[in-house]
């Protein structure tokens, strides 16, 4: 059964490797957190300063992503921050899609664990933990937020949340949700393909309509290339969160009802938030915005009158 070979996957810090960073030690040295030795990060710890985690998704790892490693490499540059970076490529590269989806769960209530260690040793509070999760790793991050207790987590955002399996599926794994942190926000960029369209946080973020293709996705697309099209705009999620880290205001979204009526200029006056890393933690709802193709993503403020 399934419940067998999640046993047989021993989730330990072989598979799974953490790392920590701050911008003291650069982006060439981290410290691989050993499960339930994580008072040796002590030491290397910034204090009073906020904690990020940074999870990959489905066949990926941070090792071969660009996105992880960019979102990282963003948080150290600008300082600030505490940053963990979570590896499980060991047990995905391994496995089907459908135990990948099983494994959630796991793999986030390991997560909890290291954390609610970290947080033991008086370093940080849960409010000041924020989990950014791509893909399957947005729902790892859920699951870990779930299962931390009733000292929530203060923020997770998940970076287009994969949808096969926890969408619309007869066999519906609990995915990520608002009840996960204080604060969720969720940035959709393949909904409906291999993103999640379904509003799941307290604020979702429907860049250029939220589906595929997103802006510089389509060039030359044939249909046999259909899986990198929803790649491309799949991981389109983390480089605008990345641009988000360096432009913490640029990309302005708009409480609107749909996309048709942002287009239409029916929510020019709403609620507007940045979207990503400076996200206002007050946003409900559903927002708008849309972006160039490469980065920096933000059009300047007088593109939303002309579009």
């Amino acid at each position: 059964t399934a419940n067998n070979l999640i046993k047989l996957l021993f989730i330990d810090d072989k598979n799974i490797d953490i790392r920590y960073w701050n911008e003291y030690r650069g982006n060439d040295k981290s410290i691989k957190i050993k499960f339930g030795y994580e008072n040796e990060i002590k030491k290397y710890w910034i204090p009073n300063l906020p904690l990020k985690v940074i999870i990959h998704g489905w066949l990926d790892s941070t090792k071969q992503t660009n996105g992880v490693f960019n979102i990282k490499t963003a948080y150290v540059n600008t300082g600030g921050f505490n940053v963990l970076t979570v590896d499980w490529g060991a047990i995905s590269a391994n496995i089907n899609y459908p135990m990948s989806v099983l494994m959630t769960s796991e793999i986030g209530s390991m997560l909890a664990k290291v954390l609610a260690n970290i947080v033991r040793l008086r370093i940080v509070e849960p409010k000041d933990i924020h989990l950014i999760g791509h893909s399957l790793g947005a729902h790892i991050a859920g699951a870990c937020g779930s299962s931390f207790g009733t000292n929530k987590i203060g923020r997770i955002t998940g970076l287009d949340p994969a949808g096969p399996g926890f969408e619309y599926a007869k066999f519906q794994k609990k995915g990520l949700d608002r009840t996960d942190a204080l604060f969720v926000d969720v940035i959709h960029t393949s909904g409906g393909s291999t993103g999640c369209f379904n509003a799941l946080g307290h604020a979702d973020f429907y860049p250029n309509g939220g589906s595929p293709p997103q802006p510089g996705c389509y060039e030359g697309i044939k249909f046999s290339r259909l899986i990198g099209l929803l790649s491309c705009s799949h991981s389109r999620a983390y480089s605008l969160y990345e641009d988000s880290v360096y432009h913490h205001k640029s990309m302005i979204a708009v409480y609107c009802s749909s996309w048709v009526h942002y287009v239409n200029h029916k929510c020019d006056h709403n609620f507007e938030t940045p979207l990503g890393h400076g996200a206002l933690t007050s946003a409900r709802g559903n927002f708008y915005l849309s972006t160039k193709s490469t980065a920096p993503y933000a059009y300047s403020e007088h593109y939303k009158e002309d579009l």
